[in-house]
Order: C-alpha cells, then structure tokens, then sequence
C-alpha cells in the first residue's frame, strides 16, 4: 500500500550517474495544495437502502469534487512541476560550471590539442566533401550547357512585355 504524504510535496531527486567519487543525490521538494476532496451527500432522497426496519442510516454518498477545485488542484500541480524543473535547471548548471571550471584547468593543455587534432580532421572531411560537391556543380553545368546548345539558342523575353 502507498504511503501518504501529508501535506502533499513534488519531490524529485537527481543523482549524478557517472560521479567520481560519488555524490549525495540532490532532493527538490516543492509544497503541494492537498487534493479536490469528494463531497458527501447525506441526502437520500432518490435513494434507498435495504434496511427493513428503517433503523440503520444510509451511508453518505460521495460525489465528485467540483470542476473548478479540480482545476486549481491542476494548475498548482503544473505550476510546481514548472518550479521544480527551474529549480533543477538551476542546480544543473551551476554544477557544469563547476565541473568546466574544476576540470577546465587541468585538462585545457591536453583537451586544446585533442580539439585542435579533431578540428583538422572535420576541415579533411569538409574540404573532400566541398569538392566532390564543386566537381557535381560544375558537371551539371556542362549538361545544362550541352542541352541547351543542342536546343538552339532562342530569343529571351522579357519580362512584363508581351
């Protein structure tokens, strides 16, 4: 069986998954307003029980809570999720600057040669690919120009003028 919370909170948790060493999760908890509660309804006037002797009070009969206390339990519910991914967010970042700048440092050297190596390799790959691409340009001008000399050369028109 679940176990109630009361007063209801958001409560998320984020653990580093590959922190070395490993940290202490961090807990967000966010106050929630308690849930639309049913209402209860003693009147039985449409109803009956099956008491012959009529000694036994009917229980009381549970409606629905209202369209709008549903409607404010779920804006609130939205508006805490918001508050926490905020939140999270926050946290989330400040630790990546962190890190960049714990670890920044003694990697720049080695990290700025890796960059640098990597970098030379892209400008390879993009500068195979940017000719293959000039030599397909420059092939499907010729056909355009093969076709059109094999057409005739036709008077241009010119816009606008009839």
């Amino acid at each position: 069986m679940a176990e109630s919370i009361h007063p209801p909170k958001l409560i998320a948790t984020y653990t580093h998954p590959t922190s070395h060493p490993p940290t202490a999760p961090q807990t967000f908890n966010k106050p929630l307003p308690p849930p639309p509660t049913p209402e209860i309804s003693t009147s039985h006037s449409a109803h009956t029980h099956n008491d012959p002797t009529g000694a036994s009070k009917p229980e009381g009969l549970h409606t629905a809570p209202s369209t709008t206390a549903t409607r404010a339990h779920l804006k609130a519910l939205r508006d805490a999720v918001r508050d926490v991914q905020a939140d999270i967010n926050v946290f989330l970042t400040a630790r990546m600057e962190e890190e960049k700048n714990t670890f920044g440092a003694d990697k720049s050297v080695e990290k700025s040669a890796e960059d640098m190596e990597r970098d030379g390799e892209v400008e390879e790959e993009l500068d195979d690919e940017t000719k293959k691409l000039e030599e397909e340009v420059a092939r499907l001008k010729r056909e355009e120009e093969a076709e059109g000399g094999a057409k005739g050369k036709g008077k241009k028109r010119k816009k606008g003028k009839d």
